[in-house]
Order: structure tokens, then C-alpha cells, then sequence
């Protein structure tokens, strides 16, 4: 059967079925290329890219799936393989230099999201994005999945939480758009995920997520938003039912909100078997590539034939699959020349992205170091560079921590015992991975007997030196009263292949640290805003709302360890001089903050000054402050600038559930000015008018919120009586159903003139 454009309705259906693990179908009559997929955000994923292009010769070939995972994760340590998986190894060397046109080349591994966003950063982060893409162009990979992965990071146990990029939904969308800018600006397709709120790893392909319209609205779809009008080729979808459909079929996320609403004309692929329920009603729903292959279109022929999908959808369907092969599949293959310029510029890329993004948490004097210290360093020399699951990366341009120091000793008791000037750098390293959560936030027990030995030196001897946790974790950890005994404190998250000799750099001051938390970290997981929702069973309620993060630790007054904005520097700032053009706004005015900045210390730094805005009253429960702009300032000693925020008055709408839209009141609006959410300070007030007018107060309000104005609850009465109006109504709603508007109450409530000529003055 052939559609009226004179293409089968067969052929158009394989389109939307992946062809192998990480391809999509080829149509060699209609011109349409097959484009090679792959993870990812921090760098080209050997393990996939092998699977997709020699399991096939390995079946054939007697090897096992194991010798070829060896063969991926040893690629580079030859040594640590068998002979059979050498030889296994020598022939894919020789196929992918064929395949590539390249030899001598190496994947790079750049730093996940929760360094990337904590560089604060958008010019960093699409650099990382440009040498993403500019690697996937050298490996022959046309679309490049997970730039960016913008989940919000509202559990600190989730596997992936390295992969987010902040708890923040405005940071997360400003900084992922620019992984999307970077990609795409090298012609090679951008893949956001995972649409949407996959937040745990915890039976992440059969849970049901409750979550309500507000926080979906407001906290974990407006990343994606940003990121797909930034021009991102591709979204996937995620693995969880949400509020009790899979998010593969959700025609409310994808056909509602992400088509008709953000007239998204991307391609929607699910996650690599995501998908199962009906292939044709996940069509149906909005999807259009089902990966990953072979997938068969059998349910898809079916499900037209029985009218589960419409012609016109898997029109439309096709039309994005074929529009994006013809956009993406065709390029010049990179040169050996070209290869090594992308390696330069990606090792260059990696180390600013570390450099700016790795956050110095405590500093008690201990740096930037001198040069005179005797360093002894506990824990591998060899960080974690990455996670494991899709954001692995194998590769030989890792740097070491060891070799980037001049000189260190290795777990050297005697040195630390008795040099006052030495410093203990102990590296606690904690693996996380896709498929599972973290059971807790604790230390590992290794790094736990060498502090509590440290420490107990430290107390016994006058002549001990100082003690340095270096913290290689994929996110937030329980330090407990360790905090009270160490001396200096990093945060260094999985850093990417350059971490280790940007950490270096920044100990000995060649560099300030300028890296600022975009999660707030607690003093033990149970003060966490999410602690009591994480499921046991098979649904997850994300019970605490819109009050994620440090929404959540402000409202119930919990002090977080550290707060969400937070990291130290060398040096010193004093942001003043805080004002704006006006005082009165209009519902889509742009509001402008203007303000100085000085160094007042003696080292080159950077500084990002954060505006939050908070509504002094508002109809609808609303966070204490949100972010709503930001800046990263770099100064020299004693400089000083001016500089300016802006944000749209607009920004400040939230989810009304009863409106069923995003709503702006009318209001005072204060705006605070500071360095972290616990350290920005109130600097000044705005009015905005010209709101919704489903707020101001009338014969549709509720009896409670007009008796709430004594003066005009007066009015009302008056009003009703001189009507001849039954007052008791009004009386027993008062008392008993408050929560019942007054044009239900009286139906020719529009004749109470009085009473709405007063509201108008209101």
C-alpha cells in the first residue's frame, strides 16, 4: 500500500524502527542514509560503539560478549587482555581505521553535567559541546545522545546524579542549551534526555512516578524547553510511567505538551527499550523513532490497519526520521590533520571545564600551596573519571593525579607524623552507575579508616600536618564530624580526563577556584526534600512538589551543609550599589538589576553573583526565592565593574493547577543579590501589574479570600442585602464550604455592583 506522496506505507513505518543496537534504518531508493547513534556527554562510549559495529563478527567468530566488553574496557591497557581478546582487539584497531580514515586516535572523556553546570559557565560549556561534536564527527557518529542530559538532580542517591546538570531547572536549561549550541554547531545531532523526570535509577523501567501538573510545569520540564528552542535535533524519552502511563506512550507529555504546545519538529526516540507497550500507539503518542533495532514494525502496520494510529501522525513521523538523515548523514570524513587539532582543542576544553567546575568547599589555610609542603596522598592516583552506564568513557588521554603533582609520597604515615608543614591529600572515590541508586551518602569505609588514622596522629603528635579530602564522587556525601577535623575540603565530582591536573593547578594557585555547587548538599540524607519519597514498591511520589532542592531546605527552614550556589575562592568580593530603572513593571516587561562588583583580595578570581526573586503574597504556595539570572565575573586584584542581570517579569508566572496554565499575580516581587541561596541578600522590591486577572479578587473568588478583607467583606454583605439576596447562603458558606466561589454561591452575582466596583479598587 502506498500513500498519496507514492512511498509505501511499509517503508515509511521501518523508518521509525531502529535498524541495529545504535543505528537507524537505511532506505537506499528514497536516499535516506542509516545515522550512527552513540552516548555521549562525555565522550565516545567504545563498549556501544563495539556492540553496534562487531558483534556481528565476533558471533561469527566464536568470541564471546565478554571478550568483547574486555576488549572495550582494555582497549588502551592491552596488557589486562587475553591473548584472544588481543587478537579480537588488533582487528577492530585495523576495521576502525578503515572505518574512520584515522589511526593513533582516543576518545576524549569530558566532565558529566554536575561538573559542567557547576562551572556556571555557559561560554565553558559550549566549548565541551563544540569538541563533543567535533569527536563524533571524527569517529563517524551522527548523533550524539544524552547532549545534555538535563534531569533535575532531586535525589542525591540516584545512580546517574553525576549526569544532571543542577537542581535548578533555569541553571540546568541555561547551561545544558549550550552543550545543544556546541553540538550542533558541528553538524552532528544533539539528543536531550530523558523526557522526562527520570530521577532514580530504582526500577527505572516499570515505575510509576506520581508527580503532580505544577512540578512537572515548573521544576522538570522547563530544562527540556530551553534546550529544544537552543535547536536540539533529537529528544528521548525516559524509561518511567509517569502518573500511570510509560513515557513512551504519554500522549499528555508528548503529543500535548511537547508538540502542540513548544512546537517541537525534532524526532522523539525512546530509550533503548523503553518501548514496552504498542509500538503504534507510542507513535500514535508522538514518538517517532523506536529504538533499539531490529524493532519490528509489525505493531505499527497494525495499529494503522485498526485505527490505534492515524496516517497523518506516521506521516509526520517519517517526515522528521528522513528530515534529520538527510540533514545529519552526510559529511566529509575528518582528516589525520583535522584529528589532532580536535584532540588538542578537546584536552584544552576538558581541563577549563575542570578547572572551573571543580568547587573548593573548606579552606583552612591550607591554600593555594606554597611549594614547600610535603604532600603524602591516600586513595587511588588514579581518580574516577567518569561513571559507568552510558556515560563511560575508555581512553588513554586520562590524566593522573600522582604524576601532576611535583612531588608527592604515597600513603607515607611517617611524613605526615612528623612534618608540620605536610599535607595529607586523601582522595575518597565513590563509583555510580546507570541501572542502580547509591545506597547511602556515606564515606567509603577506606576512606573512613585513613581519616580516623589521620586524625588520631594528628591529636597525638604537635608536629602532624594538615589533612585534605579530596572528594571524587558523583555527588553530594554524609561527611558527619569529619567535617570538624579536616582542613581543607574539594569537591572534584568525576572531573573528566584533565581533572586531575586542573585539581593540581588550583592546589598551587596557578589557577582560582571559581566552581560553585548546583545542589545543595545536606548534612545527613534524611534532611533531603525527597528523603521520604523514595519509593519502596513500585510507584515513586514525588510528595515534596516544587519544593526541590534548596526550594525544599528554605521553606522547612533545614540548613543544608552546603547550600546550592556555594564555593569558595581565593579571594574576596563585595557586590553593592544594587538598583534598577523603575520600581512598577508590566506583566511582560524586562526588569533590570543593575550593580557593582569589586575584588577586594589579592588574587585573580571569579565570582557568579545569583539574582533570586521571591512574591512577598501569593494566592498559590510558592518558594521563599528562585533563581532567575546569573553571571560569572572574573576580576583582577582590586578591580571593579559594573555589571547588570535581567530576567522578563513574565519568569516569575507559576503553574496555577485550578487555572490549569501558568499564571502571573499582581505583586510585590523582592529581588535578592548574592553569592549562594544562603548568602543572597534582600536589595530591593519591584511591583508588577498587569497580571492574570483570574487573581484579583471578585465574583469568582472563593468565600474564604474575600472574608480574608474584613472592609470588603463588609461591602459584600451590604451588596447582597440591598439585592434581596439570601445572606444565609453567603453565612453558611462562610462556615462550612469557604472554598466555594460567590458566582456559585448566587448565580446573578454579576448584579452586586457595589461590591465589584470596590474589588476594581483593590
Amino acid at each position: 500500500m502506498k500513500a498519496n506522496d507514492g512511498i509505501s506505507i511499509s517503508k515509511k513505518a521501518s523508518l521509525l524502527c531502529g535498524a541495529d543496537f545504535f543505528g537507524t534504518r537505511a532506505i537506499s531508493d528514497l536516499d535516506i542514509p542509516r545515522l550512527q547513534l552513540l552516548d555521549g556527554g562525555t565522550g565516545m562510549n567504545f563498549e556501544q560503539l563495539f556492540v553496534d559495529q562487531y558483534a556481528s563478527y565476533c558471533e561469527v567468530n566464536g568470541y564471546t560478549r565478554t571478550e568483547l566488553d574486555n576488549v572495550a574496557h582494555f582497549y588502551f591497557e592491552e596488557g589486562k587482555l587475553t591473548d584472544r581478546e588481543r587478537d579480537l582487539r588488533d582487528y577492530i584497531m585495523s576495521h576502525e581505521e578503515l572505518r574512520t580514515g584515522l589511526s593513533g586516535i582516543a576518545p576524549g572523556c569530558y566532565p558529566p553535567g554536575i561538573l559542567l553546570g557547576s562551572t556556571w559557565d555557559p561560554e565553558v560549556v559550549r566549548r565541551v559541546g563544540e569538541v563533543l561534536g567535533q569527536e563524533a564527527d571524527m569517529y563517524g557518529v551522527d548523533c550524539l545522545l544524552g547532549t545534555p542530559n538535563v534531569n533535575i538532580l532531586r535525589d542525591p542517591r540516584n545512580g546517574r546524579f553525576f549526569e544532571g546538570y543542577s537542581e535548578d531547572p533555569y541553571l540546568a536549561g541555561t547551561l545544558g542549551r549550550e552543550i545543544v549550541k556546541g553540538v550542533e554547531s558541528q553538524g552532528i545531532a544533539s539528543d536531550v534526555k530523558h523526557f522526562a523526570a527520570n530521577n532514580l535509577e530504582y526500577k527505572r523501567g516499570t515505575i510509576n512516578e506520581v508527580i503532580s501538573e505544577r512540578a512537572l510545569r515548573e521544576i522538570y520540564l522547563p530544562a527540556f524547553k530551553m534546550c529544544l528552542e537552543a535547536g536540539a535535533a533529537t529528544v528521548m524519552t525516559s524509561y518511567p510511567k509517569i502518573n500511570g502511563i510509560k513515557a513512551t506512550e504519554n500522549q499528555h507529555l508528548i503529543r500535548e505538551i511537547l508538540r502542540d504546545e513548544w512546537h517541537y519538529g525534532g524526532v522523539n526516540m525512546t530509550d533503548w527499550g523503553a518501548c514496552t507497550g504498542d509500538s503504534g500507539e507510542a507513535v500514535e503518542a508522538g514518538i517517532d523513532l523506536l529504538m533499539p533495532g531490529p524493532w519490528s514494525d509489525e505493531d505499527i502496520l497494525n495499529a494503522l490497519s485498526d485505527g490505534r494510529l492515524s496516517k497523518e501522525h506516521l506521516n509526520e513521523a517519517y517526515s522528521r526520521v528522513k528530515n534529520m538523515a538527510s540533514k545529519y548523514g552526510y559529511r566529509p570524513q575528518v582528516t589525520q590533520e583535522e584529528a589532532a587539532e580536535i584532540i588538542r582543542r578537546g584536552d584544552k576544553a576538558a581541563y577549563e571545564a575542570a578547572a572551573e567546575g571543580i568547587v573548593l568547599l573548606e579552606n583552612n589555610g591550607i591554600f593555594p600551596l606554597k611549594g614547600t609542603e610535603k604532600l603524602v596522598l591516600y586513595g587511588s592516583e588514579k581518580l574516577l573519571y567518569c561513571g559507568r552506564g552510558s556515560a563511560q568513557v575508555f581512553t588513554n588521554r586520562n590524566k593522573a593525579l600522582g604524576d601532576s603533582f611535583p612531588v608527592v609520597h604515597y600513603g607515607d604515615d611517617e611524613v605526615f607524623s612528623s612534618e608540620p608543614m605536610s599535607v595529607a591529600i586523601v582522595v575518597c572515590s565513590i563509583d555510580s552507575s546507570e541501572g542502580s541508586d547509591r545506597k547511602d551518602l556515606k564515606l567509603n569505609p577506606e576512606t573512613i579508616r585513613v581519616l580516623d588514622r589521620l586524625i588520631n596522629v594528628k591529636c597525638s603528635s604537635l608536629l602532624s600536618g594538615r589533612i585534605c579530602l579530596v572528594l571524587n564522587t558523583p555527588g553530594p556525601v554524609e561527611l558527619g564530624d569529619y567535617i570538624n577535623e579536616i582542613d581543607a575540603l574539594w569537591a572534584v565530582y568525576y572531573p573528566g580526563m584533565q581533572g586531575a591536573k586542573a585539581l593540581v593547578d588550583l592546589m598551587y594557585g596557578a589557577r582560582t577556584p571559581s566552581g560553585k555547587l548546583t545542589c545543595s548538599w545536606p548534612v545527613r540524607y534524611e534532611d533531603t526534600p525527597a528523603f521520604l519519597h523514595y519509593p519502596e514498591g513500585d510507584t515513586a511520589y514525588y510528595g515534596e512538589g516544587i519544593f526541590v532542592g534548596y526550594r525544599g531546605y528554605e521553606i522547612r527552614k533545614i540548613a543544608p551543609l552546603y547550600a546550592f550556589g556555594y564555593g569558595l575562592s581565593y579571594t574576596t568580593f563585595d557586590i553593592g550599589n544594587v538598583t534598577t530603572y523603575k520600581g512598577t513593571y508590566t506583566a511582560d516587561e524586562t526588569v533590570t538589576v543593575l550593580f557593582s562588583i569589586e575584588n577586594t583580595g589579592e588574587y585573580e578570581g571569579a565570582e557568579t553573583v545569583q539574582l533570586y526573586v521571591g512574591a512577598q503574597e501569593s494566592s498559590v504556595r510558592r518558594p521563599i526565592k528562585e533563581l532567575r539570572a546569573f553571571k560569572k565575573v572574573r576580576l583582577g586584584p582590586g578591580q571593579k565593574t559594573s555589571c547588570e542581570l535581567s530576567f522578563n517579569a513574565s519568569d516569575l508566572k507559576c503553574w496555577d493547577e485550578e487555572l490549569d496554565r501558568f499564571a502571573l499575580e499582581d505583586g510585590i516581587y523582592d529581588i535578592y543579590l548574592g553569592n549562594s541561596s544562603d548568602n543572597a541578600a534582600r536589595v530591593l522590591s519591584i511591583k508588577v501589574i498587569g497580571g492574570d486577572p483570574a487573581y484579583r479578587i471578585g465574583i469568582d473568588s472563593y468565600v474564604i479570600k474575600i472574608k480574608d478583607n474584613p472592609q470588603l467583606y463588609s461591602v459584600l454583605m451590604e451588596d447582597i442585602v440591598r439585592h434581596d439576596m439570601d445572606i444565609a447562603i453567603l453565612i453558611d458558606a462562610e462556615r462550612y464550604t469557604p472554598y466555594t466561589r460567590l458566582s456559585e454561591l448566587y448565580p446573578d452575582a454579576a448584579e452586586l455592583s457595589e461590591f465589584i466596583r470596590v474589588c476594581s479598587l483593590v
